[in-house]
């Protein structure tokens, strides 16, 4: 029974010392820096792309927009009327 411990403490120990004794010369090269800026690293904009008042106006003309359409496609007096959908 002690030789059989024996064998398998020293085999157990001749495994895990060969992964402790990797040299640093076979573990791979880390990749070079690519050229091209990363998708997500945008720069910041020295101006809004919006400002609040450009915002309201364009807002206000959408909503105008928006209130000209429905006036205009209203259903008539015998259409059934379209119900909104239920989520």
């Amino acid at each position: 029974m002690d030789a059989a411990c024996l064998r398998a403490v020293l085999l157990l120990s001749l495994a895990l010392g060969g992964w402790a004794a990797q040299s640093r010369a076979e573990s791979p090269v880390p990749r070079k820096p690519s050229e091209y800026l990363p998708v997500e690293d945008v720069p910041k904009r020295a101006d809004p792309a919006m400002s609040a008042d450009d915002r309201a106006k364009l807002v206000k003309e959408l909503t105008a927009a928006r209130d000209r359409q429905t006036l205009h496609a209203k259903p008539k007096e015998g259409a059934a009327r379209p119900t909104a959908a239920k989520p």
